[in-house]
């Protein structure tokens, strides 16, 4: 479950470096290793959210629901 939300993060961040990369390279060469720290933190970033975002959505929240079904058919009659 975790291994296709990482995966599929690990795409979504290089796809989405690789587009950034491309709209704002510059022909300097003496800026070249900033740009790649630059590039590498925005990529570390994108993937953070993209996992997190994408394993909160997965399948996984419909088990909460079913734990809450079997608590509320316990008897709900008062004490008195």
């Amino acid at each position: 479950m975790f291994g296709s939300s990482l995966l599929t993060g690990l795409g979504i961040s290089g796809v989405s470096t690789g587009i950034y990369a491309a709209f704002t390279s510059e022909n300097e060469e003496n800026k070249h290793k900033d740009r790649k720290n630059e590039y590498l933190c925005i990529f570390c970033i994108i993937l953070f959210v993209a996992v997190i975002m994408l394993f909160i959505t997965s399948g996984k929240s419909e088990s909460i629901a079913l734990k809450g079904g079997i608590m509320s058919s316990n008897n709900n009659k008062p004490p008195f």
